[in-house]
C-alpha cells in the first residue's frame, strides 16, 4: 500500500521516497517503467481527474555493490501516467530507477494548482445544484482541456445564472475548506454526495454551507484561491444537462481570449463594443442580401450556359462558381431536352471541381465508375443522377469525357 501525502497536504510540492519496484512495461505503444514507491505526492487519475506530472530524480543509491542506476546518468525520470490499483501507485516513467534508490519526486505546480482550481469549483457547482434543484451529478472530467458535469435534470438560462451567482458567493466569502476521514460510526450521520458505493476508508470533502462529498483529489484550502467559477456552456446530454465550468486561470485566460474576439469584431464593424451585436446583425442582413442576388446572378448565368449547350447530345456546364441547388437545376434543365449525359463541373483546376451527372436513357453510375479509375474522386448516386468532387483540370476532364465517347 503505497502512502498517499497529497492526502496530508495537497500543497506539497516535491517529496522524497524509496523504490519499492521498477518493471519494465509499455504506455502508449512504447517502452516505459513502472514505477512503485513506499510513498507519493503524485495524484493518480482517478475519480474524473487526470493524473499530476512532473518527474522523478535519483537522490542516493545504496553502496552495496550491486546498485546501480540503470539509466546511466543523472537525468530524471519524466512521469508519462499516473494510475492507482489495489492501494499501490504505479508511476509510468519513461526512464528506468534503481530499485532500492531514495528519489525525489517534483510535481507539476500549475498543473496541480489548476486542477485544483477546478476541482474545487466544481463541489461548489454540483453542491448547489444538488441542494437548490435536487439533482445529482452523475458524471465528471477533468483535463487539462476541459472540465465537464453531467446533471440529471435540465435547466434553463436564468437557473445558469443562479448557480453561478451562489458558487461566485462561496468563493467571495473565502472560508476554509474542511478535509477529513469520519468513522463509520460519524458517516451514518453525515449527508453527503458520493456517485457510488465506496468501500474502506471515506474521505470527505466539505465547503461548509454548500457541499459535502467524498472526494480523493486535492483541493484549495480556502475558496478565495478558486478565484471565479464560469459556466461557459450547457446542452441536453442523455435526458439531462451536460455543463462546461472553466476556474480560476482558466476562467482568466478565456475571458481574455473572448474579450479580444470582442474587440477584433469592433474593429471590423467599426461600432463600439456596446453596440456591436445591432452592428452584426445590420452586417448579417446585408449578406443574406447580397447572397440572395448573388444566387439570382448564377441562376441567371446558368441558364444563359444552358442555352447555349441545350442541342448538343452530352452537354457540360463549367462554371467558376455557383450554388448547389443552381448546379443541380442546370443538369435537369438539360435532361429534359435529351438522353444522353447531362454533366455540370463548377471549380477550377487548381482546387478541384464539384460536379453533377445525370442523365434519362445511361446509367450513370457507371460512368462514374470508370471516372474512379482514372482520378481521385469522392461522391455516388444512382442510375439517374451522380454527384461528388473530382480533382482533375478541366483539360484532362474533357480528354477522358472524348476517350470514353462522351463529345
Amino acid at each position: 500500500m503505497t502512502v498517499l501525502l497529497y492526502n496530508e497536504d495537497a500543497y506539497l510540492l516535491d517529496f522524497t521516497a524509496n523504490v519499492l519496484d521498477c518493471t519494465p512495461t509499455k504506455h502508449q505503444g512504447k517502452d516505459a517503467y513502472d514505477i512503485v514507491l513506499d510513498q507519493t505526492a503524485f495524484f493518480p487519475e482517478q475519480g474524473g481527474q487526470d493524473c499530476d506530472s512532473g518527474v522523478i530524480r535519483v537522490l542516493q543509491i545504496p553502496n552495496d555493490g550491486n546498485s546501480v542506476n540503470p539509466a546511466g546518468d543523472d537525468a530524471p525520470s519524466n512521469i508519462l501516467h499516473v494510475s492507482i490499483k489495489s492501494d499501490i501507485i504505479h508511476h509510468i516513467c519513461d526512464r528506468p530507477l534503481p530499485s532500492d534508490a531514495v528519489v525525489k519526486g517534483l510535481i507539476n505546480r500549475e498543473q496541480r494548482f489548476d486542477r485544483m482550481q477546478q476541482h474545487s469549483g466544481e463541489h461548489l457547482v454540483s453542491g448547489t445544484v444538488h441542494r437548490y434543484f435536487g439533482a445529482d451529478n452523475v458524471g465528471f472530467h477533468l483535463s487539462a482541456r476541459e472540465v465537464t458535469l453531467d446533471f440529471n435534470t435540465t435547466f434553463e438560462e436564468k437557473d445558469i445564472a443562479f448557480i453561478e451567482d451562489i458558487v461566485n458567493r462561496a468563493i467571495y466569502e473565502n472560508f476554509e475548506t474542511h478535509i477529513f476521514f469520519p468513522s463509520p460510526e460519524e458517516l451514518k450521520d453525515l449527508n453527503y454526495r458520493s456517485k457510488k458505493e465506496i468501500a474502506g476508508q471515506i474521505r470527505i470533502v466539505e465547503f461548509p454551507g454548500y457541499d459535502m462529498c467524498a472526494c480523493c483529489a486535492p483541493h484549495v484550502k480556502r475558496t478565495g484561491e478558486i478565484g471565479s467559477v464560469r459556466i461557459v456552456a450547457a446542452e441536453h446530454f442523455k435526458g439531462g444537462t451536460r455543463m462546461w465550468i472553466e476556474c480560476g486561470a482558466r476562467s482568466l485566460r478565456s475571458a481574455r481570449a473572448q474579450l479580444n474576439d470582442v474587440r477584433a469584431i469592433s474593429r471590423i464593424t467599426s461600432a463600439k463594443i456596446s453596440e456591436i451585436v445591432p452592428a452584426v446583425e445590420k452586417l448579417s442582413e446585408s449578406l443574406k442580401d447580397a447572397r440572395f442576388k448573388l444566387v439570382k446572378f448564377e441562376r441567371d448565368s446558368i441558364l444563359a450556359l444552358v442555352d447555349d449547350i441545350k442541342a448538343e447530345k452530352n452537354p457540360i456546364i463549367w462554371i467558376d462558381s455557383c450554388d448547389q441547388d443552381n448546379l443541380r437545376m442546370g443538369v435537369n434543365t438539360l435532361v429534359s431536352g435529351t438522353d444522353g449525359f447531362c454533366s455540370a463541373f463548377c471549380g477550377n483546376d487548381d482546387d478541384g471541381y464539384r460536379f453533377i451527372i445525370a442523365s434519362s436513357g445511361n446509367d450513370c453510375r457507371e460512368l462514374i465508375n470508370k471516372m474512379k479509375a482514372s482520378f481521385e474522386i469522392r461522391g455516388g448516386g444512382s442510375a439517374d443522377m451522380v454527384q461528388g468532387t473530382i480533382k482533375a483540370t478541366r483539360t484532362e476532364i474533357a480528354v477522358f469525357y472524348t476517350e470514353t465517347g462522351i463529345e
